[in-house]
């Protein structure tokens, strides 16, 4: 959950009002000591029932919200056996019910927990990973799901492995078949570039904050497809894989050009590839439709100019300490020059929104690269791993922009109004509640946590101001 709550430390909003936010529910929940051992999950079903799973060192309680979030159901059991660590993930029965997975911290033993609240009973199955030679990547649930990615040392594949109701599949993508480069366009293997870069996976849904954009390797998973995306000086290489099928949809989309040699990165969204170069004289930015490949539209500033498709200042900010603008183009594209660079896109109400420019630890030379996606990465698989360190310790400093754009990525002249982030993130600096967690749900999100004062668990609806 702290993951989805950083993204606040890079969203610069004087809005302080609370509007946009609703009590949705409250329920009694008595977590026992220690916190060390508290965990709350939350999954939603096709018939969108919400579910929230929460542990502490003696028992799980689950508790069930129908779709019109009223409190319809719960079961509490004793918590699995002290090896499994945390509640990795879940996946639901074909009636709705939920499978919650644990796992052990390495993930060679999971034990999944199968609730029917209806009858009040649980069903358990426990299954061995055999992880030999292989490094877990990512772990998701998506399609009724919980999927788990690992990296074979000595294959050029990925491995998947798929849970769901009582049954583990194993799957290895092969991509000895494909050309890989790394950054700088030199040949590489699909294994060495994910070891050097890691596997960012995005979540599609959320404003994602530059920190977890600016990796080279990138994941992003709607319905049944994982796209896989990786960026060199050149060109994108969009790897599209069927979760049903396993097959393999490869696309190679050239990068802007600049004048002189720069740095690029690309984020995927709804089919669209946006793109982003830069050096520390130019900028390119450009839209790219996946269905015909070709470009929608691009826009160029150089030094000279003010980048008149922003719609925020030159921002820069350096750990949770406020931001401050920027005097002009050509200080923001040396520090971006200097930095990791990434763009970040997110629909609002009104506009699609792109977040622009780079991050680097000011403290250091050294890259903070992998240091950020492996704290992501524990922190996606819920094992403790915390960014915010990055932040306290005023070493990360992000210089960026907004802009604004259509759906055919015209830019808008719009002033930005306040995202259900800034809300959400102004809200905890205001209260001290625990195990704070951020999901959408229909055209909103909610904001879920425990009240260790009153006890009870809470859920509260945030939504995207809009006009």
């Amino acid at each position: 959950a702290m993951k989805k709550l950083l993204f606040a430390l890079f969203v610069l909003s004087t809005f302080t009002n609370s509007i946009g936010q609703t009590l949705l529910n409250s329920h009694p929940l008595e977590l026992k000591k220690s916190r060390i051992n508290h965990q709350i999950l939350n999954a939603v079903n096709l018939k969108k029932e919400i579910f929230a799973i929460a542990s502490d060192k003696e028992k799980v309680t689950v508790l069930k919200y129908n779709k019109f979030l009223f409190f319809s159901d719960s079961l509490s059991v004793n918590r699995p056996d002290k090896e499994y660590d945390f509640m990795a993930g879940y996946s639901f029965e074909n009636n709705g019910n939920p499978n919650i997975y644990w796992a052990t911290e390495d993930f060679k033993k999971l034990q999944s927990v199968t609730f029917d609240l209806e009858n009040k009973t649980t069903k358990v199955a426990g299954f061995q990973l055999r992880l030999t030679g292989e490094t877990i990547l990512n772990t998701f649930s998506e399609n009724n799901f919980f999927y788990i990615l690992a990296l074979p040392e000595k294959e050029e594949s990925l491995k998947i492995y798929a849970l769901r109701k009582g049954q583990l599949y194993e799957k290895a993508i092969d991509f000895s078949a494909y050309k890989f480069v790394d950054e700088k366009g030199k040949a590489t293997s699909f294994t060495e570039l994910i070891r050097q870069n890691g596997l960012q996976m995005i979540d599609t849904k959320a404003l994602n904050p530059l920190f977890e954009t600016v990796g080279k390797s990138k994941m992003f998973v709607e319905g049944n497809k994982m796209i896989l995306t990786f960026d060199s000086s050149e060109r994108t290489q969009v790897l599209q894989i069927d979760l049903n099928s396993f097959s393999i949809y490869e696309q190679l989309i050239p990068q802007q050009i600049l004048v002189k040699s720069g740095k690029s990165n690309s984020y995927f969204h709804q089919n669209k590839l946006y793109q982003l170069k830069t050096n520390a004289e130019e900028l390119a930015l450009a839209a790219v439709d996946l269905s015909s490949e070709e470009t929608i539209k691009k826009y160029y500033a150089d030094t000279k100019d003010t980048i008149s498709f922003r719609n925020s200042p030159l921002f820069t900010q350096t750990g949770n300490q406020g931001g401050k603008a920027l005097k002009n183009t050509k200080k923001f594209l040396q520090r971006v020059a200097d930095s990791e660079i990434g763009l970040s896109v997110y629909k609002t109400p009104e506009s699609i929104m792109l977040t622009v420019g780079g991050v680097r630890n000011v403290n250091t030379t050294g890259n903070i690269l992998i240091g950020i996606t492996a704290g992501a990465a524990m922190i996606g698989t819920g094992s403790g791993g915390d960014v915010s360190s990055f932040f306290n310790e005023g070493t990360l400093q992000a210089n960026y922009f907004e802009a604004l754009f259509d759906a055919n990525f015209e830019h808008q002249n719009l002033s930005q109004l306040p995202l259900a982030v800034d809300l959400i993130s102004q809200f905890l600096n205001e209260n001290n509640v625990a195990l704070p967690a951020v999901f959408p749900f229909e055209n909103y999100y909610i904001l879920s946590y425990y009240d260790s004062k009153r006890k009870e668990f809470a859920m509260r609806k945030f939504e995207d101001v809009s006009d």
